[in-house]
């Protein structure tokens, strides 16, 4: 059985709108059904926080689509591990807004908050602790598979960029 890879990255969106959230929770869920990738996007109208589950070609592989997508910036890397299990195993893709009345619910560690949402501030416990959070937060409130939340509320590649330090971890991971 090959291993399971679990990564997350933050960056901030160029422009912001819940349309434009939508149309990525849509593609995502289609693109991640395909290649068995689970996960979580997180997002405010100033950063997306995303954590994403698989195995490491196939993560390898979406993150290189991320990476090239004009509709962000500031991709940081934040996280790459190896998973027993997923965190999200229901949820192709699904998502929370940090201003969603929803979320009173989540049991965050005592330093990080969704009122000053900011994970580049994060270190890679804070990510874990957060999605580990999230994902009992959610498995105790279910939610479809497709669930529209939202709706309720470079060319140039150089040897630091995120899909290189991605490719860095899942090398010294395999």
């Amino acid at each position: 059985m090959t291993a399971l890879i679990g990564m997350a990255y933050c960056s901030k969106p160029v422009s912001f709108s819940f349309e434009q959230v939508n149309d990525i929770l849509g593609v995502s869920r289609e693109n991640n059904d395909k290649a068995d990738i689970t996960g979580a996007l997180i997002y405010d109208n100033r950063t997306f926080l995303q954590a994403l589950e698989g195995k490491p070609d196939d993560i390898r592989d979406v993150f290189d689509r991320i990476s090239h997508d004009p509709r962000h910036t500031g991709i940081r890397l934040l996280s790459v591990r190896k998973l027993e299990g997923r965190l999200f195993p229901d949820w192709s893709m699904t998502a929370a807004v940090t201003e969603d009345q929803s979320l009173r619910g989540l049991k965050l560690v005592p330093h990080l908050s969704l009122v000053r949402f900011n994970p580049f501030a994060w270190s890679e416990a804070d990510v874990s602790d957060f999605m580990a959070a999230l994902s009992d937060y959610l498995t105790r409130r279910p939610a479809p598979r497709s669930e529209p939340l939202a709706e309720r509320i470079a060319p140039h590649r150089v040897a630091n960029d995120p899909l290189s330090r991605l490719d860095r971890h899942l090398d010294r991971l395999s």
